[in-house]
């Protein structure tokens, strides 16, 4: 009877964690309208719970099992790593398809000429929590005579590269065309395969090997070391200036271990959202929101198709830039633009004034002056912004692919060091004794 109940306390935190994972996936299947929001809500409730409850058995099954405890722990803690990575790349993909969805319902509602208001209200009953309280939100707005205009700003519920199109499709009076070309593009950029994969796993990768490395390192410093400079003081032997090195380093370790103890929490900790609000919203959107306010070429191609859809309708550059102007995004954005007004109506050269605001650089001014020259201007524009998309993302990855060998070089190096620093005394010894 004690070896029955042993077995269901050892394998009873995998069995809720099992149960939750379950509920988990039936919540998701449910259908996503108003009167089935609040059963989804509460299956996410009970599955989240339950999680956390496997979580808490298997911390006491440690803390009462020693080692096949711990081995336990850390299982659960990989299987719910792996659910919330898989619940993070899931939300993200269905955020941006319902992104996509509204974007195509506005441009079909708006080039037929429908009523906003209430295609949106008819939209939001197949929607359930805060996006369906948003989208009534905005029904209700266009009701009470909100200008057309308050479609730029997303309110979450539309791509933020979208915002500065359609303002400046709003200003040409061709919003029909720029909301179909936005969906159109959107819509390729969602089937187009994803880098947030191969960047998620860069990012994780070291997060998860800076710890691991740190405690081993901490386990040697603080249990083997010690004992280790006790033997060689016993017998009176003057140890080599890498083994001093590393005793020096395992006292400040031992002396300062809240200092060193640090990344084992912060590293994961960190990485850990910055990926979760990149898998959400997408890589582009977060690094435009984190780099953007400092390096505004993050919303050159944002500028650039904006442009191309106002050029295309005959609106001058001047005027093209005072609709971007009026974009919600940051101040330095807006003030180089508004800059970049002024020298054009100053009759400073087009393309050169975009170019010393940091918009274009020097082969895109020289590719523009030739396509305006040609008529292909929003051609050239809208090429322009594609590319340069391509190659931030391919920088960025790039980036993202040298922390691992960098990495395993470092902790090659600091393995190798503590190898070496602990054998050459022994060999020292030998000779001595020899």
């Amino acid at each position: 009877m004690d070896s029955l109940t042993t077995l269901l306390v050892s394998i009873g935190p995998f069995v809720i964690l099992i149960a939750g994972v379950i509920l988990r996936v039936i919540a998701a299947v449910q259908p996503e309208t108003v009167w089935s929001g609040s059963r989804r809500r509460t299956l996410y409730l009970i599955s989240y719970l339950l999680t956390a409850i496997a979580i808490v058995g298997m911390i006491f099954l440690t803390v009462t099992s020693g080692a096949v405890g711990v081995m336990g722990l850390f299982m659960t803690i990989f299987l719910v790593f792996l659910l919330a990575d898989a619940e993070i790349r899931i939300a993200g993909a269905k955020n941006r398809s319902r992104q996509i969805e509204l974007i195509w319902m506005l441009a079909i509602a708006v080039r037929s000429g429908r009523p906003l208001a209430d295609e949106i209200e008819s939209y939001a009953q197949g929607t359930w929590g805060r996006r369906h309280r948003q989208l009534i939100e905005m029904a209700q707005r266009l009701r009470d005579g909100v200008p057309i205009t308050e479609l730029a700003v997303p309110q979450g519920l539309l791509p933020r590269s979208a915002g500065m199109l359609i303002a400046a499709g709003i200003s040409s009076a061709s919003l029909p065309e720029t909301l179909r070309s936005t969906a159109v593009r959107v819509t390729q950029e969602l089937f187009e395969e994803d880098e947030s994969s191969n960047a998620s796993g860069a990012l994780i990768y070291p997060a998860t090997i800076v710890p691991v490395t740190l405690l081993i390192v901490g386990f040697l410093m603080y249990y083997i070391i010690p004992k280790f400079k006790k033997i060689f003081d016993d017998f009176g032997t003057e140890l080599p200036q890498a083994t001093v090195l590393l005793i020096s380093i395992s006292d400040a370790i031992i002396n300062f271990w809240y200092v060193f103890g640090i990344p084992l929490f912060y590293i994961p900790v960190g990485v850990f959202v910055f990926v979760t609000m990149a898998e959400y919203h997408g890589w582009r959107v977060m690094l435009q929101s984190l780099l953007g306010r400092w390096f505004i070429r993050w919303y050159s191609p944002d500028v650039m198709r904006s442009l191309a859809q106002t050029i295309e309708q005959g609106v001058r550059l001047d005027e093209a830039l005072v609709a971007i102007a009026q974009y919600p995004g940051p101040l330095r954005l807006r003030n180089r633009i508004a800059w970049s007004i002024d020298r054009l109506r100053s009759g400073d050269p087009a393309w050169q004034t975009l170019q010393t605001a940091g918009l274009l650089r020097h082969y895109e001014t020289i590719v523009l002056e030739t396509a305006e020259k040609t008529g292909n201007l929003p051609w050239a524009l809208e090429t322009l912004a594609t590319n340069l998309e391509r190659r931030s993302a391919f920088r960025v990855q790039v980036i993202l692919e040298i922390l691992r060998p960098v990495l395993l070089i470092t902790v090659a190096l600091v393995v190798g060091f503590i190898a070496f620093a602990m054998f050459m005394p022994l060999i020292k010894l030998m000779n001595d004794f020899s």
